[in-house]
Order: C-alpha cells, then sequence, then structure tokens
C-alpha cells in the first residue's frame, strides 16, 4: 500500500478498510469415513477477528457427524493448524476469495492452544488478556489506572461484544480511543508501541518506542533481526494490508491497531 496515500486518508476510513476485510469461509470436516454428504459450513470470516469466534457456529453445524465434545475442535489450512485466539489475517494471506479451512475433532496438535467447553469465555478472557498486555506495553506500570479509570467494566465488555459482532460503530472505537489517550500523543516525546510481529511461524512481542516521527518499519525490524534479513525483498503486511518497508512507524499508533490493543506485523 502506497505510504503517500496512507497519510492522504482519515483515521475512520483505514480502520473501515482493514475491519472489512473478508474472505469466503468453507468449512470441511475431516475425520469422519464418509464426508461427501455432508455439506460443509460457509460463512463470510472477517480477518481481523479470532477464529474461535467461529468455533460455536462450526460446531452446531457439525454436531451430528461429529459425536465429540467442543473442546475438541480445532482447525487447518494448507496442513498447517489454526490458531484459534490469534487473528485470521496472521495466518491466511487471504482477502475476497474462498478458503477451504479443515475442521478437525480428534488428534489436536500439541502446538494447537487447547480451548474449553465454554467457547465464549475463553475467547473473552483472552482478548481481556491480550488488551491488558498491549496496555502494559504502552503505559509500563500505569496500565491498570489506564483502562479502570478510563472506561468503566461495562463499557469493556462492550467493547468485546463490539468485536464479537463485529459491529464498531459508534461505541467500540470511542472507548477503544480513550484507552489509547489520542489526544495525547502529540504531546509525548516517546511512544510505546505494542507490536506482534510473525515470521517463519514464530511471533515476537515486543515493544518499539517511537522516538522521531521518520522512523518506517525498518526501524523496528533492524534492532531485532539485524543483518539476518533482506530487507528490499520483504513481504510485509500490516493488519492484513500489505505495506512497504518504508510504511511510517507513527501510523502503528493509533491507525494500524487491532482491537485487541496490538499492530500486528507479518513478514514473509
Amino acid at each position: 500500500m502506497d505510504n503517500q496515500y496512507l497519510e492522504e486518508i482519515n483515521i475512520e476510513d483505514i480502520r473501515k478498510q482493514f475491519n472489512e476485510q473478508s474472505f469466503l469461509g468453507k468449512f470441511i470436516i475431516q475425520d469422519i469415513d464418509d464426508k461427501t454428504q455432508i455439506i460443509p459450513y460457509v460463512c463470510i470470516v472477517y480477518n481481523n477477528k479470532y477464529p474461535g469466534f467461529y468455533f460455536e457456529s462450526i460446531f452446531n453445524h457439525f454436531i451430528r457427524q461429529s459425536n465429540k465434545v467442543k473442546s475438541s475442535l480445532w482447525l487447518s489450512y494448507n496442513d498447517q493448524p489454526i490458531q484459534w485466539h490469534l487473528p485470521f489475517f496472521v495466518q491466511i494471506d487471504k482477502i475476497n476469495e474462498e478458503v477451504e479451512i479443515i475442521v478437525h475433532f480428534k488428534k489436536r496438535p500439541e502446538n494447537v492452544l487447547p480451548i474449553s467447553e465454554n467457547i465464549q469465555i475463553d475467547i473473552k478472557n483472552r482478548y481481556f488478556w491480550n488488551l491488558k498486555q498491549a496496555c502494559m506495553i504502552r503505559y509500563g506500570h500505569k496500565w491498570e489506572k489506564q483502562i479502570f479509570q478510563t472506561i468503566t467494566i461495562e463499557q469493556q465488555y462492550k467493547m468485546f461484544q463490539s468485536y464479537s459482532d463485529h459491529n464498531y460503530k459508534p461505541q467500540f472505537y470511542e472507548f477503544f480511543d480513550k484507552i489509547w489517550d489520542l489526544t495525547n500523543l502529540k504531546k509525548e516525546q516517546q511512544i510505546s508501541i505494542p507490536i506482534r510481529i510473525f515470521i517463519d511461524g514464530n511471533m515476537i512481542q515486543r515493544s518499539h518506542v517511537l522516538k522521531d516521527v521518520k522512523e518506517t518499519i525498518q526501524n523496528i525490524l533492524l534492532p531485532i533481526f539485524e543483518d539476518t534479513l533482506n530487507y528490499n525483498e520483504l513481504n510485509i503486511n500490516v493488519l492484513g494490508l500489505v505495506v512497504n518497508i518504508d510504511f511510517p512507524v507513527r501510523l502503528l499508533v493509533s491507525t494500524f491497531v487491532n482491537p485487541d490493543g496490538f499492530c500486528y506485523i507479518i513478514i514473509k
């Protein structure tokens, strides 16, 4: 995505763009003998949501064939397990396409985070855990004050419900922006940005301190990877949008932030 274009559009338009990224998910059950008579579960999948948000509907669709408990459910794509607690755009690089995702009820891999019978509680807990982690990076020891004195518990749960329902207007970003205190960003000399970098199947969680408005993504990557990467040939996307190595870091502060508070950078 062209950096000059990004500078010219406003924050609401950018948020709408990455919130509405989606693909047509075709969920096909795997672990049964005769799959020919079973209709796949098909739905619109939003790239910035956790796969776990879809588990209840997937389970209910296949409940007659699976004869298993909810906690045995896991997914895979291209023979790779899908983590239920990480956004789809980290794991599937598809937009506006039909994507076949395999549904399993047996032999969950050890590297797949288990999920309980109460899927919605697990997702909610994971969302607030991620938000807490992001706030700890952003505000340090003041993170609890920033959350609990800025918005009420009821408002926090409304944020989660908005994310779950994929309905961000008007309340979600009203509360979200209070947490991140965007009105004061310009006053701060140094800003700590919660970042998760995904490369070769691994996640690196870091804080990047923005000290200069001219910094680019390369300023984030160089201290971590040094000369092990060919920076001019990297394929990089942020929250599912393809960007250049000279993408301005300042846009990660308030604009390119997932609803869980993290900026996700995927390198291929």
